[in-house]
């Protein structure tokens, strides 16, 4: 058994909430009947341009309900209106706010897949990412061997079927949450990393020398009801920090 929560579990994060440390996680099981139309509208001109290169409909859908989701939630916690968000990115492309009054000490990170938006975001971190993946994904057997360590790859050999497919996707999507949050992406090898799930504890830590600098690193792992798992990683000196979630209501 995978250390893994319900999503809809969490505390409500309806609003921003001072006073308590916390990483909120904004979700949107967007639907293909939305009005992709005023969606993409609302979207900077750089984000529409990449939308419209994408050749399958369904991956420029996946892509503005990224986005919208993702401008949304910004502008409610930085109090700038959506339009006028500046969104850069670091060398790797993390995403971050220029230099913008109320954007201060914000971090967010965003991932989209078939059928469900995930953002999140915290002033009380100095490092977030997120990763979401279909829980039906079917990934290679011959994939384990690019991105699983050797401990990891110990581990699947013991189990076969859909128990060794669970845990294969959850090394998968604490890899990319991890990398992400770092800045670092797949210029890593995601080999490098052990992941150790304990299903007695539910802890869940992630080995690397990304993380030898003595931080404070927390993974989680949670699964929606739209049968999607959800890696999150995050790093705060607080131990307190609460994890809390909020669906994106459907726009109208």
């Amino acid at each position: 058994m995978l250390p893994c929560a319900s999503l809809a579990d969490l505390p409500e994060a309806s609003a921003p909430r001072a006073g308590h440390p916390s990483a909120d996680i904004w979700w949107w099981p967007y639907r293909t009947q939305d009005d992709w139309n005023r969606i993409r509208q609302t979207l900077a001109v750089d984000e529409q341009t990449r939308a419209d290169r994408f050749h399958f409909s369904k991956d420029a859908t996946a892509f503005m309900a990224g986005r919208y989701l993702q401008r949304t939630v910004l502008s409610a916690y930085s109090a700038i209106p959506a339009p006028a968000l500046i969104i850069a990115t670091g060398t790797n492309g993390k995403p971050y706010l220029a230099d913008q009054a109320g954007g201060e000490n914000i971090t967010f990170n965003l991932s989209n897949t078939d059928g469900l938006a995930v953002f999140i975001i915290s002033r009380n971190c100095s490092a977030v990412g997120i990763d979401v993946e279909t829980r039906s994904a079917l990934l290679e057997p011959q994939t384990a061997d690019l991105f699983c360590s050797p401990a990891e790859l110990e581990t699947l050999s013991t189990l076969q079927g859909p128990e060794r497919q669970s845990l294969l996707l959850a090394y998968w999507t604490l890899k990319e949450s991890f990398l992400k949050a770092t800045g670092h992406g797949l210029t890593v090898a995601p080999h490098s990393l052990n992941v150790r799930l304990d299903p007695m504890t539910k802890a869940i830590s992630v080995d690397s020398a990304l993380a030898a600098d003595g931080a404070d690193w927390h993974h989680r792992l949670l699964h929606s009801a739209s049968n999607h798992l959800i890696a999150i990683s995050t790093r705060s000196d607080r131990a307190d920090l609460m994890l809390r979630q909020h669906r994106l209501p459907d726009p109208h």
